[in-house]
């Protein structure tokens, strides 16, 4: 009981601290088309680039469990834009698909019922990825 009270404690942790760079995944430029923030605010998108990447990347929680995390969230937040991107993520870093199921029940019934047609997507993009 003790472990899944502190698992709890962690999601919402890791849910408050990234839910504003959750929102959306990191651009994605070309060399022919320059994202607009960069062109007209460089020193945030930097900064904000930074730290997102600091967020997400490496440290004392895996990789894999923030990608889980930003799968939950995106599911509450509705965002299937970034719900398709932290899937890629997590099955780049060999999360399973029992383990996104997980990741997406937990959004359902954090984000309640509202959230289903954004649960209907997730599985979807599993089926389009072909994740086991």
């Amino acid at each position: 009981m003790i472990s899944i009270r502190i698992s709890s404690v962690l999601i919402v942790l890791l849910a408050f601290v990234t839910w504003s760079f959750a929102e959306s995944p990191p651009p994605v430029t070309s060399a022919a088309r320059k994202d607009p923030i960069e062109i007209n605010d460089p020193d945030f998108s930097a900064s904000f680039d930074a730290l997102y990447q600091k967020t997400w990347g490496p440290g004392a929680v895996p990789e894999k469990y923030k990608q889980l995390t930003g799968v939950s969230i995106s599911i509450v937040e509705r965002c299937e834009t970034c719900l398709g991107w932290h899937i890629k993520e997590a099955v780049r870093l060999r999360a399973n698909k029992n383990e996104l199921i997980e990741a997406i029940r937990v959004g359902l019934l954090t984000g309640g019922s509202i959230t289903i047609p954004t649960v209907r997507k997730a599985y979807e993009i599993l089926e389009e990825q072909k994740v086991r």
